[in-house]
């Protein structure tokens, strides 16, 4: 399975695995790379990572907690950077 053109250069969803050896290179490849665009890569890529999967739900819990007492307008602005974050909740918590 090959993977969107990205700034860590790294062109298949297997050299993506092996690239991301700990939880600040999976995190940093679901914001980077933006493989939430496609819901089949990112199923795969979150499969692949059960534990740090857990541990990223917890913090995306907290982090709507935080968001949740900002005012509308950055809260859109949020959502509008982290476009993809709506799809890995889904992905993660269903």
């Amino acid at each position: 399975m090959t993977t969107p053109d990205n700034p860590l250069d790294l062109k298949s969803f297997e050299a993506l695995v092996e690239w991301a050896v700990s939880y600040l290179h999976f995190k940093n490849a679901l914001r980077v790379i933006a493989i939430a665009c496609t819901p089949e890569i990112a199923r795969s890529y979150l499969s692949s990572f059960s534990d740090f999967c857990t541990r990223y739900a917890t913090e995306m819990k907290k982090q709507d907690i935080l968001e949740a007492r900002l005012p509308k307008e950055m809260l859109e602005s949020i959502e509008a950077e982290n476009s993809h974050r709506a799809l890995l909740r889904q992905l993660l918590n269903g």
